[in-house]
């Protein structure tokens, strides 16, 4: 009788440890496995993470910059698609040199509030690649309702990278890249 408790005690504590380390093993895997949709601006030389936000899967944002021979902001909205970024619209006041000259297939150029406007853009990019302005440009991100100036994050004339990155849970809580 006692040999029948010690095989059954011992095929439940057996069962537990199994469990257990099953258990632990998934919470380590959801901890480290990248899940969250982070938009990300790197140093291109250093690849040092120079800002960071969480982002929804097609989550859009913006950056304004300013034009160097009109002298007018442009503002180009993006939005996240399968971890690429699409470049969805361009506004901009004066249209001349260095300006988008050619509509793709689908896109119309419109003039919306004395400004124009090219709408139904698709044009995809793994990772959006420029030097922050030294002069004028003061290059701007805008991001849920914020507005960030390169600048501020970035020395002018730095070269950097914007781009969706996936993150774990651990290094959303301890800030692990």
């Amino acid at each position: 009788m006692t040999e029948i408790r010690s095989a059954v005690y011992g095929g439940r504590r057996n069962l537990f440890r199994l469990f257990s380390f099953l258990a632990l093993l998934l919470l380590g895997s959801v901890a480290v496995i990248p899940l969250f949709p982070v938009l990300v601006v790197r140093d291109s030389t250093s690849n040092e993470v120079l800002w960071s936000h969480r982002i929804a899967h097609d989550g859009s944002f913006g950056i304004r910059w300013t034009h160097s021979i009109h002298r007018s902001d442009i503002e180009e909205h993006y939005r996240l698609e399968a971890g690429q970024i699409v470049l969805t619209r361009l506004r901009f006041h004066d249209y001349g040199i260095g300006m988008e000259n050619e509509l793709a297939a689908g896109e119309e150029l419109v003039l919306a509030d004395g400004q124009f406007e090219v709408r139904n853009m698709h044009r995809v990019f793994p990772a959006l690649h420029l030097f922050i302005g030294q002069v004028r440009a003061n290059h701007t991100l805008l991001f849920a309702g914020q507005e960030l100036p390169l600048r501020t994050i970035g020395k002018p004339g730095e070269a950097v990278v914007i781009q969706a990155e996936k993150r774990s849970m651990l290094s959303e809580l301890g800030g692990y890249e």
